[in-house]
């Protein structure tokens, strides 16, 4: 675990408008029967750390004054219009503390799955899963093997093997995390160029038979006038 010096935010710091032009993230430092403690994290470091695609699931120290605090991210807050980080909140937390947090899953072995290859489509139903556990026990992601799996299977939290000590925050069903389903195929109905030619000639007969019609009536009324 690598540590990232922070600093306390006093008055003398200048408010968070003032933090931000410096590059500078305030936040809130807090844990169970502890105070909160306001703090102000680089930018680019943070930034850094975001993008690793486990945020949210390792524990970082923070060196505040001197001393290490052992932390969770829980909340990253954004400016409305420009979408630039302006606040966190960041939970204390010691080995065995209990949390709560969503884990990604990862699916192997697609290139070689039967029915991938078959032209089945991997439907994500659960793209990350929220697990209780200890701190130090939270897995950076959650795996399942696909190359045995045919259209039709389905992946639930059964399938998947938990570390000792994590287990799923939905505990009263074997929820579904992902599907193999059968390719979608869109049917698009044609008509050929005879079903139009024999519309065609059939709406011609039947103006035909009606013009012999017209042409009869007028025949009738002709002898009649006579």
């Amino acid at each position: 675990m690598e540590n990232y010096k922070v600093i306390l935010r006093s008055k003398e710091n200048g408010s968070n408008k003032t933090l931000l032009n410096k590059g500078l993230v305030p936040g809130i430092l807090y844990g169970k029967g502890t105070e909160a403690t306001k703090i102000a994290f680089e930018s680019k470091i943070l930034k850094k750390l975001m993008d690793t695609g486990s945020f949210y699931t390792n524990i970082i120290g923070l060196e505040i004054d001197g001393k290490v605090e052992k932390i969770l991210p829980k909340q990253l807050q954004y400016h409305p219009v420009s979408d630039k980080l302006i606040h966190f909140d960041f939970l204390k937390v010691q080995d065995d503390t209990k949390v709560t947090v969503e884990v990604p899953v990862e699916f192997l072995n697609q290139d070689v799955c039967p029915g991938l290859k078959k032209g089945g489509v991997l439907n994500l139903v659960r793209r990350l899963v929220e697990l209780n556990c200890n701190a130090n026990k939270i897995p950076d992601k959650l795996t399942f093997d696909l190359k045995e799996s045919e259209i039709g299977d389905a992946v639930k939290i059964s399938s998947i093997n938990l570390p000792e000590g994590v287990n799923p925050t939905i505990t009263d069903r074997d929820f579904v995390i992902a599907t193999l389903v059968p390719p979608t195929v869109e049917v698009e109905e044609v008509k050929t160029e005879g079903s139009e030619e024999v519309s065609k000639d059939e709406s011609s007969d039947e103006k035909d038979k009606t013009e012999d019609k017209k042409e009869d009536k007028i025949e009738d009324k002709k002898e009649e006038s006579k």
